[in-house]
């Protein structure tokens, strides 16, 4: 609730730009990483449901026991028992997840947490299905601090960023350090050309990723990186 409150209720319509830019199709294995309480894994499976898909399923993964768990009870509430599973796990070691298993990927607000970003980025290149044809993507969203061109508005969500987010989230939660390492965090990630470059330089085992859109949102505090899965060329 404070982290919705401090997004000014707008994560959600974030959240569904992503599930929009999958593109998700009958059939699809899709992943959710840093799931928390599942909102994404449940906005992905209803998306597929009104769209009359078939076959699809949501894996969610998150490293907290609680996330876990007040996310199976949204699942239940939902009715998507059958559509989505929720389990414990790490997105720098996803050894649960076969080879080229998922055909799309799905990470909110969860990668800045992360030291080692690379291995991340190459879990998620290893469980995805690359074979020829298939349109396998990975989905990124996560804050970012606005640059100096991002106008008037960028600077103020510049501001907010830095000096409302940690009283807000202090008063309301009663977590002040939480507060504060989460606008540190925001505000040493890589800016959002370094974290394309990153995730287009990514040097996994099989190959890497090609950026396919980078979309700015909320004045430029807020990132969508949508990739697709290429192979390295075998000499």
């Amino acid at each position: 609730l404070v982290n919705r409150l401090l997004a000014l209720n707008m994560d959600m319509s974030w959240r569904k730009r992503m599930v929009k830019e999958l593109d998700v199709t009958s059939g699809d294995r899709m992943l959710d990483l840093a799931t928390g309480t599942a909102d994404v894994a449940i906005l992905l499976a209803t998306d597929s449901l009104e769209r009359d898909l078939k076959d699809f399923s949501v894996r969610g993964v998150d490293p907290s026991q609680n996330m876990i768990d007040v996310g199976k009870e949204k699942v239940k509430t939902a009715g998507l028992d059958e559509k989505v599973s929720l389990e414990i796990g790490d997105a720098r070691d996803l050894s649960r997840v076969a080879d080229d298993s998922v055909d799309k990927v799905t990470m909110s607000f969860g990668i800045r947490n992360v030291p080692e970003r690379e291995d991340v980025i190459c879990e998620i290149h290893r469980v995805l299905n690359k074979q020829d044809g298939n349109r396998s993507k990975m989905a990124i969203l996560e804050f970012s601090e606005p640059g100096d061109d991002a106008g008037v508005m960028g600077m103020a969500a510049k501001f907010f960023i830095r000096h409302v987010v940690p009283i807000i989230g202090a008063i309301f939660s009663g977590a002040p350090r939480e507060y504060l390492h989460l606008q540190n965090s925001i505000k040493y990630f890589p800016s959002p050309p370094e974290f394309a470059e990153m995730i287009g330089n990514a040097e996994c085992k099989n190959g890497s990723f090609t950026v396919e859109q980078l979309i700015q949102m909320n004045f430029g505090s807020v990132q969508l990186y949508v990739a697709v899965p290429t192979t390295a060329a075998i000499n």
